[in-house]
């Protein structure tokens, strides 16, 4: 993590003058927007996380999940943690001194959505990287399809229940969450982002529509992974899983699956989209790309990637910290412009590739 420079931003962006200065008044404090967005930005760490139970949709029970709350900390140290028990993660810390949000409608936030027997710090790199630009990350352990916790064949109703997590994910934020930030989360309008399997989670939470005839043949010649589906599943589907909170989402390393959305239900999808993905990972992002024109739809491919490069890391040709600054840096850069309006000539210059962030991304884009 870079050192602490809040108060030193606080004094740049409040300049002293005397009582007889009649020049504009000086802002409160420091601009968020002015900090380099292809770097940390003055915020350590911290993290909390607590479980819930709720009743999803679908006729199956009760769901208990665990949530997770990455957000920024003017503390110059604390204690690590290990995500599951099995993960040392040492560059957030338990319990941190929560820095009241600066940016003007509070905390921005970005929802996460891990991958298939994953967890929610899976891509912890990218919940501390907008944590230190004062943002909050929410992200759920999607139960029954965690490292720990997984069931084999998976069942129906979770190509469902990763987006009612999501969603109650959200409302804990505005919650139990709330009670360990000093202040107030906005979550009116949310950056969402998933790896791998949350792909298809981001997608159908971001506002993609299923296909109807697809998953009901499915359902009714047992094609499904678990062979099943029961008419409330079946429902479920049909009154799709789209959460208006959502702004923006970026799909990392995977792609809508046409058994559950058909060729074009994608296509319904109304916000900005940045998909990623490495070209040591062929997840079908070129096909992703050429059946999505009309969508506002940005496409990097870093050359060298893996499917962890968006996780875990440790690919084999693309150093880590190399990998996770790429995808830090067009992450930012994205929620920035489509969640606080940023307009900066840097921003934009990298989401429209007039500012090289990498020799290693290739980059295409579709404008509706």
């Amino acid at each position: 993590m870079k050192p602490l420079y809040a108060l030193l931003a606080l004094l740049i962006a409040c300049p002293a003058g005397g009582d007889d200065d009649d020049s504009a008044a000086a802002p409160e404090g420091p601009d968020p927007l002015a900090w380099d967005v292809t770097d940390f930005g003055p915020y350590n760490v911290g993290y909390r996380t607590w479980t819930h139970t709720y009743t999803p949709p679908g006729d199956i029970g009760e769901r208990t999940i665990e949530v997770h709350l990455w957000y920024p900390t003017e503390d110059t140290s604390g204690e690590g943690f290990r995500y599951l028990g099995v993960f040392l993660e040492e560059d957030a810390w338990v319990g941190a001194t929560p820095a009241p949000p600066v940016h003007a409608d509070g905390y921005p936030v970005h929802l996460y959505t891990h991958g298939h027997q994953g967890f929610a710090g899976s891509s912890a790199f990218l919940a501390r990287r907008l944590a230190s630009h004062g943002w909050v990350t929410i992200a759920p352990d999607h139960t029954d399809n965690t490292f720990i916790d997984n069931d084999s064949p998976r069942a129906t109703s979770l190509f469902y229940t990763r987006s009612t997590d999501l969603s109650e994910s959200l409302d804990q934020l505005d919650s139990v969450g709330v009670t360990h930030l000093a202040g107030t989360p906005d979550t009116s309008k949310v950056l969402l982002s998933g790896h791998s399997f949350g792909s298809h989670s981001t997608w159908a939470s971001g506002g993609a529509t299923f296909d109807m005839e697809v998953i009901e043949d499915q359902c009714a010649t047992g094609q499904v992974e678990s062979g099943t589906c029961t008419p409330a599943e079946i429902e479920v589907f049909r009154g799709g899983l789209t959460d208006e909170r959502v702004v923006a989402m970026i799909p990392m390393a995977g792609t809508p699956r046409e058994s559950w959305f058909g060729p074009a239900g994608h296509l319904d999808v109304v916000h900005p989209i940045l998909n990623m993905s490495g070209t040591d990972d062929d997840v079908g992002a070129q096909g992703m790309f050429d059946k999505s024109a009309g969508l506002d739809f940005t496409w990097i491919d870093v050359q060298g990637g893996c499917h962890q490069l968006f996780g875990l890391g440790a690919c084999d040709n693309i150093p880590t910290d190399e990998g996770f600054s790429i995808v830090g840096t067009y992450a930012l850069a994205f929620g920035r412009a489509h969640v606080l309006g940023d307009t900066g000539e840097a921003t934009l210059g990298i989401l429209d590739h007039t500012v090289e962030v990498s020799d290693r991304v290739a980059f295409q884009r579709h404008l509706p």
